[in-house]
């Protein structure tokens, strides 16, 4: 007599399952970076404050235009996240000084004809006349931001009494500054920021 070959059942069930688990775990997350000077004594840092900036030679006529609402979500999606983790803002003797940049398509031309300070390069800052001047030697696989993707946003302290850069972090957020929305500005911010302060590798 024939009989007909039995079904696991059991197993059938596990397929879909199995395949679930294998894409969740090929999901790829957010692409966030930070370096930092391993010498710096993060725990002494209290206090911050917006590092002053001087107008660019040449200040390039066109671009993407200044947006002052851009500008002030950054700033204050970075402010809170330093006040989260304990510091706070100080108008004289801060311990930290802030920058930030976003990185933009760049041109051979604009290369050739700008002559960049040291921390910053062909970004959003450039065009609405930012300069930033502060060392960038501690910093390891230090790169300029016009040698990441457009769209990057990075986030800089300087130590205030050296006028070094000490944390440099940075994420592949999509970020147009020609455009109206379209990404979480605080949810950038807050990613980058994740990675502050440094955990040194011996204690990870």
């Amino acid at each position: 007599m024939y009989h007909a070959p039995k079904v696991c059942y059991f197993k059938l069930r596990l397929i879909p399952a199995l395949f679930l688990l294998l894409l969740t775990s090929c999901t790829v997350g957010p692409d966030i970076n930070s370096s930092y000077n391993s010498a710096s004594n993060f725990r002494v840092y209290q206090t911050f404050a917006w590092h002053s900036a001087e107008l660019p030679t040449p200040t390039i006529g066109s671009g993407p235009a200044y947006n002052p609402l851009l500008d002030q979500q950054i700033k204050q999606a970075i402010e809170s996240e330093l006040v989260k983790v304990g510091m706070r803002p100080a108008e004289e003797s801060p311990d930290l000084l802030i920058a930030y940049d976003i990185a933009l398509p760049a041109t051979q031309k604009l290369e050739a004809d700008m002559a960049f300070a040291p921390g910053f390069g062909y970004g959003y800052s450039y065009w609405y006349g930012y300069r930033f001047r502060y060392s960038v030697s501690g910093l390891p696989a230090y790169r300029s931001v016009r040698d990441l993707p457009p769209g990057t946003l990075l986030i800089d302290l300087v130590e205030a009494s050296t006028n070094k850069l000490v944390w440099r972090g940075w994420y592949e957020a999509g970020i147009d500054p020609t455009a109206l929305g379209g990404y979480d500005l605080n949810k950038a911010v807050a990613n980058i920021m994740s990675r502050y302060p440094p955990v040194p590798e011996s204690t990870q």
